[in-house]
């Protein structure tokens, strides 16, 4: 019996999830696929985290989003579900586009250059199945495509092939993923098994250190069973680093609203963050459904209803989960994204409701967006924390009628792996199985913006420059004797390559001999700081 096979039909597999006031947490230190894993791992030594929000059920984009510049078109599509558009929140800079009325901190951080829409995301042939478009969304495939693993994921065979044996380590203490408010999603899925918690023990951990396990038969049950063993051990390590993270004092004066179930989840991943975990990606869910067929608002006042719930606890949740961060200073270093598996359908139906569509918007928030007026002037996407167009929406829709894409959704996925969690242009590509545009989503003034005559960036030799053969060595005015993490990148600031290394003495050789002929930016993470050099291949 193949071990994946034995696992999901094993009762061992279910172990308690660790709780936090109610809310389960479950931990993955494997992602399924060479996905989610390749992100993740890249992401650890990035520095950079993603919190991802699903909103399940289909979000009304245009009940979220409103297309003003299309107000009349949507008027005659939906006049039985659309408020006035005097009660529509108004943005800073974008005469084109305003927010439902219960988003009024979403449209702060929005108007503060902390939240970006990216319109028309969806993909082509999109499926309408809430299942089968979790799945597709999940696992980054085609609507024609069956695929077996989550998109967050594919890559723990590659990094780490004899995984669970000797992990955590010390390079890698914390889990890859944490999911919190539900099961373990696809996504998280490890090829193996579903990463929960059961009560620490000393002999667990002592398994773990020494990477044994208690005896178990020499046959395919056995080796199997010993297997569980220790992940089983494992999750009881996780737990530990979990508990002593949340339980790091957090006194930001910051007031999570109540009884919002998605505002408790956000508030815990705030005190993991804020005790040091170092987990790149955290999952949490949206309470309520958004499956909004009928009564998606109230017949007497179209601000409320079903999705004007739905909003609130979105916004009021992300609003609060941001000043923490911002009480922490590491807003510039998390990233959330919501999602949803799909849009809704322009032309509304007679139970004051929308159907199951294609395209919708997209959300992204943090202090790290490329939402500045200055540098989306005279670019394809002027409009500053908005990335493409209102959908164009027809006269008079019919009940077929979809909001049309402007972006695959891969496009988001890729960006987000090449820009924000570290992986390189072939990584993202080999994840995805294809090659995908990126999108402006995240701030890159960094790079344009550096003094290399800077006391810092001098403090590092760096030689021969140029380099005939690819190879460059660094020269540091101190022993070193730890990891020091270096990052290429393209002059435009485009990420090549990431890679962590040892340095013994004051120096040491790197070798960068695929690269082709050019200049490039080097990032060395040394002694808390960055420290950045120009060199040029021949």
């Amino acid at each position: 019996m193949k071990r994946r096979d034995f696992i999901k039909t094993s009762a061992l597999v279910a172990t308690t999830p660790l709780l936090f006031k109610g809310i389960p947490v479950m931990a993955s230190s494997e992602l399924d696929s060479l996905t989610l894993e390749k992100m993740a791992l890249s992401a650890i030594n990035c520095g950079k985290i993603l919190v991802i929000i699903q909103q399940n059920g289909g979000n009304d984009g245009l009940n979220t989003v409103f297309p003003l510049d299309q107000w009349s078109n949507l008027f005659n599509a939906r006049s039985n579900i659309l408020m006035n558009q005097s009660s529509v929140l108004s943005l800073n800079n974008n005469s084109f586009t305003g927010l439902h009325p219960a988003m009024t901190e979403m449209k702060d951080l929005y108007n503060n250059g902390k939240m970006m829409i990216v319109q028309g995301v969806s993909y082509p042939n999109p499926n309408y199945s809430h299942f089968r478009a979790t799945d597709i969304w999940f696992t980054a495939s085609g609507s024609n495509q069956n695929i077996d693993s989550g998109w967050l994921g594919r890559a723990l065979d590659l990094k780490y092939p004899n995984y669970p044996t000797a992990y955590p380590s010390t390079d890698m203490p914390d889990p890859l993923a944490i999911q919190i408010g539900s099961t373990l999603p696809f996504s998280l899925q490890g090829p193996n098994m579903n990463m929960g918690y059961s009560a620490p023990d000393p002999n667990a951990l002592l398994n773990v250190i020494n990477g044994i396990t208690d005896p178990a038969p020499n046959s395919d049950y056995g080796h199997e069973l010993t297997f569980l063993r220790l992940m089983k051990d494992q999750s009881n390590v996780y737990r530990n680093v979990i508990q002593t993270a949340y339980n790091l004092p957090l006194n930001s004066g910051v007031t999570y609203p109540s009884s919002n179930k998605l505002a408790d989840q956000l508030k815990i991943v705030a005190k993991l963050i804020n005790g040091g975990l170092q987990t790149p990606v955290y999952i949490v869910n949206h309470p309520n459904t958004h499956d909004t067929h009928e009564n998606q608002v109230d017949s007497t006042d179209k601000t409320q209803g079903s999705q004007a719930i739905n909003l609130t606890l979105l916004s009021q949740a992300i609003g609060a989960f941001q000043q923490e961060l911002a009480y922490m200073g590491k807003e510039d270093k998390v990233t959330g994204m919501t999602f949803s598996e799909f849009g809704r359908r322009i032309k509304s139906n007679s139970s004051m409701g929308t159907d199951h569509g294609a395209g919708a918007p997209v959300l992204f928030f943090g202090g790290a967006l490329n939402t500045s007026p200055s540098q989306v002037t005279n670019t394809a996407y002027p409009i500053p924390g908005m990335i493409g167009n209102s959908p164009t929406l027809p006269t008079n829709a019919s009940v077929n009628d979809q909001v049309p894409m402007q972006f695959d959704y891969r496009q988001l996925y890729t960006t987000v792996m090449q820009d924000w969690l570290c992986m390189s242009e072939s990584e993202a590509t080999q994840v995805l199985g294809g090659n995908y545009v990126k999108l402006p989503i995240f701030d890159s003034t960094l790079l344009s913006s550096i003094n290399f005559e800077e006391k810092n960036n001098l403090e590092i030799l760096l030689y021969p420059n140029p380099s005939s053969d690819g190879t460059i060595n660094l020269q540091f005015p101190e022993l070193v004797k730890s990891n020091l993490q270096f990052t290429v990148y393209s002059i435009n600031g485009n990420l090549i390559e990431n890679s962590i290394a040892y340095v013994e003495e004051n120096k040491i050789s790197l070798q960068y001999s695929k690269l082709v002929s050019g200049t490039y930016i080097l990032s060395i993470d040394w002694n808390s700081q960055k420290i950045y050099k120009k060199f040029i291949i021949r």
